[in-house]
């Protein structure tokens, strides 16, 4: 069956949280660009309320932000009269519109989808086996049908999951999926020993361009990370877990629609050849029938499980280069999980984490060009592969590659993802 990719963003956020812009200017920006698909992912809260009206401010303020009078006449001109909007003692009022509101408005059947999200978000905890220490946890519901409150009640990272787990079983979810978002913000909050215990999360940010402070390198270089997280999830019975890149977005004004937590610059293309539904988007990812973006856009990739081999082909840009390199773990990798503590000089950011032997994540093979392929050897226990361009991002910030790549999802000698 001939592939059918579809460009989304799966991590997109709005004045419903702490987005800079109105949800409708986030959409036509979106649909400006050509993707496909958006999930409007704003922080604790889910497009329910008919009741949210906010104030138009001379400035949008600090976090999180106002609707500005800047921004309120940029969506005026831009989109009409289609806000709802009022009038109260000399003030103007503009009121948030509900999901559904907006889905009927902006979806476009079979070419332009609106699906529902919410980024859960947990800042600043203190776990039990690590007190004075603050972490970060943002988990992404793709799909979402309803609010998921936060989690009560402290306890370990593990137990605050086993809530946020529960809590999201208690509604059907066969047509969403959860998403561990940045895990290294803001000092490799998540340990990667939490996603190799928790096979539910099938799908993390190997790449977000709006949330990170240390330097790469500093505890982890993410691409191990993910190797690590794959190595011992597959000897452990645990299945594969893919990487997604997103934006993270929260500006759409020209000014920063292209920098730091911009739009459309990050994204995954996802396989959808029989139908294009928020449910298709969904099984392909869960099944890794897609890859991820900054920039970088392929025409086909192929596993042949008969062969064992995987081939790429890139979708040229004029006078650009590119590169694939081939990333493999070996069967035989030392599977000791050792913790070590990186101290930092602000102690709430030190963290105890474990560390990742050199031979987890091995580059076997790079070839130049616009097509490439690999065989996995007999003792590969995955392959995945990166695509580099010689084509410079729009911006530089730590954790954010310097030039535009494409994550090809990692495959195992029997998988059927791909074909």
């Amino acid at each position: 069956m001939s592939k059918c990719w579809k460009k989304g963003a799966l991590h997109v956020h709005t004045l419903w949280s702490d987005g800079r812009s109105l949800p409708e200017m986030a959409l036509k920006s979106y649909q400006n660009a050509e993707f496909d698909f958006v999930c409007l992912s704003d922080h604790n809260v889910f497009q329910d309320d008919p009741n949210v009206w906010l104030s138009v401010r001379r400035e949008e303020g600090k976090w999180p932000p106002d609707l500005s009078a800047d921004e309120y006449l940029r969506t005026k001109e831009m989109l009409g009269d289609i806000l709802c909007e009022k009038i109260v003692s000399f003030k103007i009022f503009v009121r948030l519109k509900m999901f559904e509101e907006l889905r009927r408005e902006w979806e476009v059947p079979g070419k332009f989808l609106v699906i529902p999200g919410e980024e859960i978000t947990l800042s600043n905890e203190k776990f039990d086996e690590d007190q004075g220490r603050l972490y970060q946890m943002h988990i992404n519901v793709f799909n979402s049908s309803r609010y998921y409150p936060l989690p009560t009640g402290g306890g370990s990272a593990q137990k605050l999951i086993d809530r946020i787990l529960e809590d999201y079983h208690r509604t059907e979810q066969n047509e969403s999926f959860l998403m561990m978002n940045h895990p290294f913000y803001k000092t490799w909050d998540i340990d990667p020993m939490l996603l190799v215990n928790n096979p539910e999360f099938k799908v993390f940010e190997i790449n977000n361009s709006g949330s990170s402070t240390m330097p790469e390198g500093w505890i982890y270089d993410r691409e191990q990370y993910w190797d690590f997280i794959l190595a011992h999830r597959l000897v452990n019975g645990s299945g594969l877990i893919y990487g997604t890149s997103s934006d993270d977005a929260h500006f759409y004004d020209p000014e920063r629609i292209d920098t730091v937590c911009g739009c459309a610059r990050n994204f995954v293309v996802v396989n959808c050849p029989e139908e294009f539904s928020a449910a298709a988007i969904r099984n392909s990812i869960l099944k890794g029938d897609f890859y991820a973006s900054s920039g970088v856009m392929l025409d086909d990739v192929n596993f042949d499980p008969a062969s064992k081999q995987l081939k790429i082909r890139i979708h040229a840009e004029e006078n650009t280069a590119y590169r694939t390199d081939f990333i493999v773990t070996k069967c035989d990798f030392d599977r000791t999980v050792k913790y070590k503590e990186f101290p930092h000089e602000q102690e709430s950011l030190s963290r105890f984490r474990p560390e990742i032997p050199q031979k987890i994540g091995e580059i076997v093979k790079s070839v130049s060009g616009t097509e490439a392929e690999y065989t996995m050897a007999d003792d590969d226990l995955y392959v995945r592969a990166i695509v580099y361009s010689d084509k410079d991002t729009t911006f530089r910030m730590p954790f954010y590659p310097e030039k535009q790549c494409a994550w090809i999802q990692p495959v195992t000698a029997d998988s059927v993802n791909y074909n």
